[in-house]
């Protein structure tokens, strides 16, 4: 009988076990470090940032991951947005998660890690566009969007195409001091001279120099108008910004900027609760656009809205970039998980799945153009990656053309 009764009871396990399988098998979690800034310069960004951070990786762990056997877990660290801070927390960083992959912050954990991810084998992930100075070979740092001056140039070119007088648009420079500045500044006086002069299309006819956080710039935009300047590339920070529209009110003009959208127009109209002082003025990015609410990326966002926490109104020029960097990174990893499997990733298997195929517009839900990666540059480059511009008409946010555009084939190295 006893015999009998435990023949029954392992034949109901096996039975239990092969009915349950796949349901019930090993999940590995990962650890995802994410550089943050909760207490320095850019804090009011990462607020935004973080939310979106937690639910992109929810919403793959309950649609991918299982499948895959892998759960990530992303855990926020402060960097402060200071190199030093960053480059002192690296170890530790190293020791408690063991990453295969991170999410960074911007210039000064770039600054800090640059040098040593090839050697830690962590490839890290950004929302933000690169600097030319970072167009370099073998990186680990990887961007979903081109340089700045190559989206700057994107909206520039398009500008020019629908300026109404047959003679080339005076560009005027406003740079703030500080490498990143400075970096597009100079390749926009090279593409313009070398390549937009020579056909007639435009001319840099002013350079101004500013702090990045100015209390008065009216000296320097006086310089600009009397250069004549049609349009003026591009503020970098929200002060700047803001001290800029204070110098054109006090000399009555609206000479419009080319610039990136968590910069100006969205900041300076949350705060003021008006666009209107933006009229003309351009932002550009190599993202969808956020004043369009007809895209597959605004759905991607509703459903994370609905199911997943987000706020509702968190559609933004400040949390589409924490979409891009979560996004790409859970694509990264997905494709290196199908290759290796879910319990074997490592971060050089991260790595090697970036130059391994394209990353598909619906990979990206939409929020991003379809990507391809070389070893050439840590950003994608070639003829799909492509901008989208918005501009304020009439006193509303929207978009300038609904069509993406594209970024300068012939920009090279400056």
């Amino acid at each position: 009988m006893r015999r009998r009764l435990s023949l029954l009871v392992a034949a109901v396990a096996l039975l239990a076990v092969g009915a349950r399988g796949p349901a019930f098998a090993a999940v590995k979690t990962y650890t995802v470090p994410v550089i943050s800034d909760f207490s320095g310069a850019y804090a009011e960004l990462f607020k935004a940032y973080v939310p979106v951070h937690k639910a992109v990786f929810a919403w793959w762990n309950d649609t991918v991951g299982k499948e895959l056997g892998v759960e990530l877990t992303p855990k926020h660290y402060d960097g402060r947005y200071d190199a030093t801070v960053v480059a002192s927390m690296w170890p530790a960083i190293l020791a408690e998660c063991n990453p295969v992959m991170g999410l960074g912050a911007g210039g000064p954990d770039v600054a800090a890690l640059q040098q040593r991810l090839p050697k830690d084998k962590v490839p890290v992930f950004y929302g933000t566009a690169a600097y030319g100075y970072a167009w370099l070979p073998d990186q680990w740092l990887f961007h979903p969007r081109p340089t700045y001056l190559h989206e700057i140039l994107g909206a520039f070119n398009w500008y020019i195409g629908q300026h109404p007088e047959k003679r080339p648009v005076k560009l005027g420079q406003l740079t703030g001091n500080v490498t990143a500045a400075i970096d597009m500044q100079k390749g926009m006086e090279k593409y313009v001279t070398e390549i937009l002069e020579p056909k007639g299309l435009a001319k840099v006819v002013a350079k101004e120099f500013v702090d990045i956080n100015p209390t008065d710039i009216s000296s320097q935009v006086k310089k600009l108008i009397d250069a004549k300047a049609d349009i003026v590339v591009a503020p970098i920070t929200t002060a700047m910004t803001t001290a800029y529209v204070r110098a054109c009110q006090l000399h009555g003009v609206n000479i419009p900027t080319i610039a990136s959208p968590h910069h100006t127009i969205f900041p300076f109209g949350r705060a003021m609760k008006t666009y209107e002082p933006f009229e003309g003025h351009m932002v550009v990015a190599g993202h969808v656009a956020v004043t369009k609410t007809d895209t597959a990326g605004y759905k991607f966002f509703e459903l994370l809205a609905q199911k997943y926490g987000l706020d509702k109104n968190g559609w933004n020029a400040f949390t589409i970039m924490a979409f891009n960097q979560a996004l790409l990174a859970v694509r990264a990893l997905e494709h290196a998980a199908k290759k290796v499997g879910g319990a074997n990733l490592t971060g050089q298997a991260v790595y090697d799945a970036m130059f391994e195929g394209p990353f598909t517009q619906e990979e990206l839900m939409g929020t991003l153009p379809t990507l391809a990666y070389t070893k050439e540059a840590p950003f994608p480059l070639g003829k799909d990656v492509k901008v989208m511009i918005e501009t304020v008409k009439k006193g509303q946010y929207t978009v300038a053309t609904d069509e993406w555009q594209p970024i300068p084939a012939d920009l090279r190295k400056w």
